[in-house]
């Protein structure tokens, strides 16, 4: 492709290239560029692009914020966004023809983007997802990496959904890739926002700054509508900026304040949650056979979504109707031994959410196996101490990717907002989880927490075959 249709859209400062000359491809490693490539220079945490212009020894061209010496360039003021730019227009601006649903927000995004694709699925729309679970393309599962992909990653799937012929692609759009620029021009017909709650503090340093993250997707023009969780704090803050955005329709959804889509009557039991739901003066009838406060939110936000994108009150009812919790989320395992449930909620609010949700399903003893994250927000650590006392009978501390950090560290740390006398810690997370099988009784429900659908431990470097799903099968008999 010639670097001037590259180039489409991009703000250039300067350049000494010819923009007729043919690009080969994209590259950001430099140890991978090659004759005729156009190397994207990206500043990261530990390593900086243009530090290693002088180390390649073909004809390329840097796509740069740093004038180089001695090499072709072209110059600009944010390399990030135009990466994200020189990808959508190398594989052809690959979303036109095609809706495309955002979900944002700090827990419910992977749920809530699972039930918008099996609701648009059930209605006969032709569907590509993209998430921490993995990327899909009419349901069928065609690779995984990180929640929101790479730009170039990105586009390629994008333009494999449209050569598919999918009408409408949802994605999960993390704090980082929003903070990355990973989406660059690209406009959501619909964005929703779950929540925000504290997460990923290692990186953005305080609440304020990753709230102001998130937030800035919808009112920095990312989004032509803007779905938003009212009963949420921030979700009501950007509501009310959004008074002063005329160019993106804004909808809130909540139980406990007035919003245009709203649920009542919520009951919950054994089977399930039950509620009725009024989405913009439309009424739907919804029984689902997931479990808890939090799915109904999941729920409301999905349905919100697909009503917007004109699937019909009855279609909704029936669609709600079919859909299962994602592997991993709330998944409820009844087994000889009793009720196990294994989730991802690795964030204080999600904790909360899932611990709160447990207690009232369980008859007696709740049980709470979790750990925190090496290398990670370690403000949180105390707090889910704090959270699991609040909720459990017995807590087991214990790893879950610890990384280069000292496990029993990160454990002592957690034991700081424990208030309970019975806990246990136990670094080797699978002696962890056979001990706390071992010591469930009748009526006894086992959450094992943060580790969801992982299959690895990550340990000083490396992913050790893990799964706490693996471990249920094995050993809850």
């Amino acid at each position: 492709m010639k670097l001037e249709n590259l180039l489409y859209g991009v703000e250039i400062q300067k350049t000494n290239v010819d923009l007729n000359t043919e690009i080969k491809e994209i590259k950001i490693d430099s140890r991978k560029v090659e004759k005729g490539d156009l190397f994207v220079c990206l500043e990261g945490v530990n390593d900086d692009g243009n530090n290693h212009i002088g180390e390649i020894d073909c004809a390329f061209v840097a796509l740069t914020e740093k004038e180089p010496k001695n090499a072709k360039f072209v110059l600009v003021k944010d390399a990030r966004k135009a990466y994200a730019q020189v990808c959508e227009n190398r594989f052809l601006r690959p979303l036109e023809g095609m809706k495309f649903v955002a979900v944002v927000g700090t827990n419910g995004k992977t749920s809530t983007a699972h039930y918008i694709d099996s609701i648009l699925s059930f209605a006969g729309v032709k569907t590509g997802l993209i998430g921490t679970e993995g990327h899909y393309i009419l349901g069928e599962k065609v690779g995984q990496s990180l929640t929101t992909p790479d730009p170039f990653e990105l586009n390629e799937l994008f333009f494999k959904m449209r050569t598919r012929g999918v009408d409408v692609v949802i994605a999960e759009v993390s704090a980082h890739a929003i903070y990355l620029e990973k989406l660059g021009d690209i406009k959501a017909d619909v964005a929703v926002l779950t929540n925000v709650s504290q997460d990923h503090l290692d990186y953005f340093k305080d609440f304020a700054n990753y709230q102001s993250v998130k937030m800035s997707y919808f009112e920095d023009g990312h989004a032509r509508t803007a779905v938003v969780n009212v009963d949420d704090e921030s979700g009501r803050i950007l509501l009310k900026r959004l008074e002063n955005k005329p160019d993106v329709k804004a909808v809130s959804f909540g139980l406990y304040n007035p919003a245009d889509c709203f649920a009542v009557n919520v009951a919950e039991d054994i089977d399930g949650v039950r509620f009725v739901a009024n989405l913009n003066d439309e009424i739907v009838e919804v029984k689902s056979s997931l479990y808890g406060e939090f799915n109904v939110y999941n729920l409301l936000s999905a349905m919100s979504v697909c009503s917007l994108l004109g699937i019909s009150g009855e279609t909704l009812m029936h669609a709600v109707r079919k859909i299962k919790a994602v592997k991993g989320r709330f998944s409820v395992l009844h087994t000889e031994k009793g009720t196990i449930i294994v989730d991802f909620a690795h964030t204080p609010e999600g904790l909360k959410n899932l611990l709160s949700t447990a207690r009232t399903i369980t008859k007696s003893r709740l049980i709470t196996l979790f750990g925190c994250g090496g290398e990670r927000d370690k403000t949180k650590r105390a707090q889910m101490g704090k959270i699991a006392s609040k909720y459990s009978d017995f807590i087991v501390l214990t790893s879950d990717n610890p990384r280069s950090e000292d496990a029993l560290d990160i454990i002592r740390q957690i034991e700081w907002g424990v208030s309970i006398k019975d806990v246990k810690c136990i670094v080797d997370r699978p002696e962890a989880v056979r001990f706390a099988l071992s010591e469930m009784e009748e009526g006894d429900t086992l959450v094992l927490a943060g580790k969801g659908n992982e299959n690895y431990l990550e340990i000083k470097g490396k992913k050790i075959p893990y799964s706490d799903f693996d471990m249920v099968a094995r050993y809850a008999r």
